[in-house]
C-alpha cells in the first residue's frame, strides 16, 4: 500500500529544502502545496511574527469520509544547524547527507511518512475520520513554535507526534523538563606580564567552577551539560569577563532542582573564593510530562504497530518535543520513533525500510479507528 519510491523521493525533496529554525518558509510553502493537493485546508498562524521568524505553525485539516474520532498527527518543520544546503543521497539501504550538514530526517521523516500515508489512503479510497495536522516551527529552539499554537482549534481527542530517534515501533511516554543556565563571571583586568597577580581571571573562575560540577549523565533520569564558554581578549590582559551556557534535564523535578543547585553553588562559591562575581540566569525551557501506558494514544499506537508486525516498546526519552507543550496544555499526545539514527549530527541517517514502516504505521493508525 505504501509506494516506497514515491516516499523516498518525497523524503529526499524535503531534506533538500532549507529549513533551519525561524527560517522555515521554503519548506512550509512546499508542504502547503502538497497538502492542498491532497484535499486539506491549511491555515498558518502568527507564531512566526511572535518569535521573530519568517513562518508560522501550520494547521491542516482533511474532512472525514467515514466515521470515527478525528486523528491528529504532528511534526516540526525546522532542523538543527548545519541544515542549509543539504544534499541527501542513497548509500546502500540508507539515506544520508554528504557529511557537511545534518540530513534533516529529524523531522522530515515524520513529514514524509504523513504525506505518503495520506496519499496511499486516498489511492485506496478508504473511508477515514477527519485528519488534523500540526506542523510547528522552531521546535529545535526549546519548542518555541508550539508554545504559540492554539490547541483550541483541534477537534481530535489525542495526538501522535512523529519525532523521536529509535526503531519504528517505539513509543515515548515520558520526557524531561529542561532548564538552561547562563552565567557571566566578572573579574578584574591587569597586565598579564607585568602584574598578573593584581588581576582576577574570569576564565579561570569559569574553569574552576566547571571542574567542580558533576556533568553529562548524572543518573538514569538526569543529564547536565556545558554547551559553550566564551571570552574574547588579548593574551596580555587578564580577562575580566567570561560567559558560559549550560543545561539541565530530568524526568524527576526534585533531581532537576538538586542538579541546578549543585551547579549554581559551584559558580557562586568559585567566584567568591577568587574575589570576583558571577551573574546567574535560569531559563525554564519546557516542563516534563508522563503518560500512562494505557492512555488512549499509547494504546492506539501500540495496536496499530502490532497489526503490521512491529515490536512495540514503551520508553522514556532524554529529549524534549512538542509533546511536552501539548501534554502540559491538557492535550494528550505521545511521540512515535521514526527510525533515524545519529540525530543532530552530520552522520544522521535513516534506513529506507524504517521510513516505509513509519509511513505504514501512519496509514494503519488512520484506517484502524478502534482503541488498543
Amino acid at each position: 500500500m505504501i509506494n516506497r519510491d514515491r516516499l523516498n523521493a518525497t523524503f529526499i525533496e524535503l531534506c533538500a529544502t532549507d529549513s533551519e529554525p525561524k527560517n522555515e518558509r521554503l519548506l512550509a510553502d512546499k508542504l502547503k502545496e502538497r497538502l492542498l493537493e491532497l484535499g486539506f485546508t491549511v491555515f498558518e498562524d502568527d507564531a512566526g511574527e511572535k518569535i521573530g521568524g519568517n513562518t508560522g505553525n501550520l494547521f491542516a485539516r482533511l474532512k472525514e469520509t467515514g466515521t470515527g474520532e478525528p486523528l491528529l498527527f504532528s511534526c516540526h518543520m525546522d532542523r538543527v544547524t548545519p541544515g542549509i544546503g543539504v544534499r541527501p543521497r542513497m548509500e546502500g539501504n540508507f539515506i544520508i547527507s554528504d557529511g557537511t550538514t545534518v540530513l534533516g530526517a529529524d523531522d522530515a521523516a515524520g513529514l514524509a511518512a504523513i504525506l505518503e500515508g495520506v496519499t496511499a489512503l486516498r489511492e485506496l479510497n478508504t473511508p477515514h475520520p477527519a485528519i488534523e495536522l500540526v506542523l510547528t516551527v522552531a521546535e529545535e529552539l526549546a519548542l518555541l513554535g508550539s508554545r504559540y499554537f492554539d490547541l483550541g482549534q483541534v477537534t481530535a481527542p489525542c495526538g501522535f507526534i512523529l519525532d523521536a530517534s529509535g526503531p519504528v515501533g517505539e513509543i515515548v511516554l515520558q520526557a524531561p523538563e529542561q532548564v538552561k543556565i547562563r552565567a557571566v563571571f566578572h573579574g578584574l583586568k591587569a597586565h598579564a606580564g607585568f602584574a598578573p597577580e593584581q588581576g582576577i581571571s574570569a576564565i579561570q573562575m569559569a574553569a574552576v567552577a566547571i571542574s567542580r560540577m558533576k556533568l553529562l549523565r548524572i543518573d538514569p533520569e538526569t543529564t547536565a551539560n556545558i554547551g559553550s564558554i566564551s571570552a574574547v581578549g588579548p593574551t596580555n590582559i587578564v580577562p575580566d569577563r567570561c560567559e558560559l551556557e549550560a543545561e539541565v534535564r530530568s524526568l524527576e523535578p526534585e533531581k532537576l532542582r538538586l542538579q541546578i543547585k549543585g551547579m549554581t553553588d559551584a559558580l557562586n562559591i568559585t567566584a567568591a573564593e577568587h574575589g570576583g562575581s558571577v551573574e546567574i540566569t535560569e531559563i525554564s525551557c519546557y516542563p516534563a510530562y508522563t503518560l500512562a501506558q494505557n492512555a488512549e494514544p499509547a494504546q492506539r499506537a501500540a495496536k496499530a504497530a502490532r497489526s503490521i508486525g512491529l515490536p512495540v516498546r514503551f520508553k522514556s526519552t532524554g529529549g524534549g518535543s512538542d509533546a511536552n507543550i501539548f501534554n502540559n496544555s491538557g492535550f494528550p499526545a505521545i511521540v512515535l520513533s521514526c527510525g533515524y539514527e545519529a540525530v543532530h549530527t552530520t552522520g544522521e541517517r535513516i534506513a529506507v525500510d524504517q521510513l516505509a514502516l513509519l509511513a505504514q504505521w501512519v496509514l494503519t493508525l488512520i484506517t484502524d479507528k478502534s482503541e488498543g
